[in-house]
């Protein structure tokens, strides 16, 4: 008998976003019964327009029960990421999918901030509420096998799953025409937000006095990190190219006709870029961090601090279209499939 899942999270995030593009992915393979025996039932979710206390409220305390009021009607609880993991019910089966500790247990990695070192009051009492939820959950869904560590690490006894994070192959193998905004020559991409455990400051100066074009793809964080980064370049002789935000055709398109994507950061809780380029046919240079260096062929991961090093690999490039989207086919929903059933299947 198919079984229902309810897919729960706070607030509804933007489709762009990590949060909101796994948990949209999610609830769309499972109205389309790509996961054999289960199906979706219930989404419990809410729009983010509200006062700020009253987010709190919801958050904390009117929300955790209408989930747990709709626990009964199903046969899992999913909630999609690990942040929204105080609505786990107390009855029940529940998973958690845990996409990284960052904000849990922040820290300091090679001079850079990860996560909020001090939190304030009532983040505190939200974290606090999170790790209650995760240590009622009955499964984490753990998307790269380092928080799959971590996870066993700081919460053992509770059950966990790898199951990484899946795109539609196809979707990254379809005809395109080469961007206008591409330069003559060689063209790179960074893609993502100026956090600074992106490190976009790093891929500038790799590409500081060398014959190439920096593309810089997705929302900015604020006009003052653009400006900031917009100088760096100027400073240390970088064309950057600053493209901001674009649409999936666009991106893919970008994607496919790059000479390579850069992938410097230096903590993730997968990172879809590298393996959006790998489908696409590019090579993606990643920092040796996790957790996305579990995805490239081992040449494409390269030391997080040596710019020489990135600059030799820049200057090798080759055709290694067939490897790399042969790795990539790691990553197909037909596989994600497998291993989401063999999660749920688990309880």
């Amino acid at each position: 008998m198919t079984k229902k899942i309810l897919v729960a999270r706070g607030g509804k995030l933007s489709p762009f976003s990590g949060f909101g593009s796994t948990h949209d992915a999610l609830v769309e393979r499972l109205t389309d019964s790509r996961v054999e025996g289960y199906k979706l039932g219930k989404i419990a979710e809410y729009d983010l327009q509200a006062s700020p206390l009253r987010r709190v409220w919801r958050r904390w305390y009117s929300h955790p029960k209408v989930v747990e009021n709709l626990t009964g009607s199903h046969d899992i609880v999913h909630i999609t990421d690990q942040e929204q993991a105080g609505l786990t019910p107390r009855t029940g089966k529940s998973i958690v999918t845990v996409h990284d500790l960052f904000h849990l247990y922040p820290s300091t990695r090679h001079g850079v901030a990860v996560g909020e070192l001090k939190p304030g009051l009532i983040r505190k009492k939200d974290i606090r509420k999170v790790k209650e939820g995760i240590r009622r959950a009955s499964l984490l869904i753990c998307i790269s096998k380092y928080t799959q560590e971590e996870c066993e690490m700081r919460f053992p006894g509770i059950p966990t799953a790898w199951v990484p994070h899946a795109i539609d192959l196809n979707k990254y193998q379809k005809k395109t025409q080469r961007p206008e905004w591409f330069s003559k020559g060689v063209n790179l991409l960074i893609i993502g937000s100026e956090e600074p455990r992106k490190r976009v400051e790093f891929a500038v100066e790799v590409c500081g006095g060398v014959d190439v074009t920096l593309h810089k793809l997705g929302a900015e964080s604020s006009p003052d990190a653009r400006r900031r980064i917009e100088a760096l370049a100027n400073e240390v002789d970088c064309k950057l190219n600053w493209v901001g935000q674009v649409d999936s055709d666009e991106k893919i398109a970008a994607l496919q006709h790059a000479d390579a994507l850069l992938f410097p950061s230096i903590a993730e809780g997968f990172g879809l870029p590298p393996l959006e380029a790998y489908a696409a046919g590019t090579i993606a240079l990643v920092a040796d961090a996790p957790a996305h260096n579990e995805i490239p062929l081992e040449q494409h991961i390269l030391p997080h601090d040596d710019v020489e090093m990135w600059r030799a690999a820049i200057d090798e490039l080759e055709d290694e279209a067939d490897a790399v989207k042969a790795r990539a086919e790691e990553f197909s929903i037909e596989k994600w499939a497998e291993r989401l059933k063999a999660a749920y299947d688990s309880l």
